[in-house]
């Protein structure tokens, strides 16, 4: 099993590789049990939301289940793998809920 910190560096190069903005890293472990780590990415279209999902997803799939909501949208996608949560978000989307701000002490 592919530890937490592996997981985030390997999401991360995935969403670089496929065109991913303004990628974030968050260390929310200290300040909620939900996950150790969220990472946030930006879209510039519904399609490259749901295309930077699906890349995702591609590379999660081989370590085990899965959960995802957002996809039909594809203004928010949020998929969830063991300590990780990933955000990726229309760029307007991601502005208007000011995700960033909001976990902004605990950026990496």
């Amino acid at each position: 099993m592919i530890n937490a910190e592996e997981l985030t560096g390997l999401l991360k190069d995935t969403l670089e590789k496929n065109k991913g903005s303004d990628i974030a890293i968050f260390d929310i472990g200290r300040k909620t049990a939900l996950a150790r780590y969220m990472i946030v990415a930006s879209g510039n279209s519904s399609r490259h939301v749901k295309s930077l999902a699906e890349y995702t997803i591609k590379t999660l799939k081989q370590y085990g289940k899965i959960n995802v909501e957002g996809m039909e949208e594809g203004n928010w996608v949020a998929v969830g793998f063991h300590d990780v949560i990933i955000h990726i978000l229309k760029s307007d989307v991601r502005e208007y809920y000011q995700i960033d701000e909001l976990w902004n002490d605990v950026a990496l």
